[in-house]
């Protein structure tokens, strides 16, 4: 005759957190390559000006 609850205790999986810092993480990687994006900090190329005949002094 066995003493106590036959069945194992089962741990929790963490479903909802796991679920919410993927989310967390997805958003903040989207928001952080758009920043990058978006930014001219290591860009090489000076930015480029091009005349018409609007800005033409002559």
């Amino acid at each position: 005759m066995a003493l106590g609850n036959p069945q194992r205790k089962k741990s929790p999986l963490g479903v909802l957190i796991m679920l919410t810092s993927l989310v967390i993480a997805a958003f903040l990687g989207a928001a952080a390559g758009l920043v990058w994006q978006s930014s001219d900090w290591f860009s090489e190329k000076p930015e480029e000006q091009t005349l018409t005949s609007q800005d033409d002094p002559a």
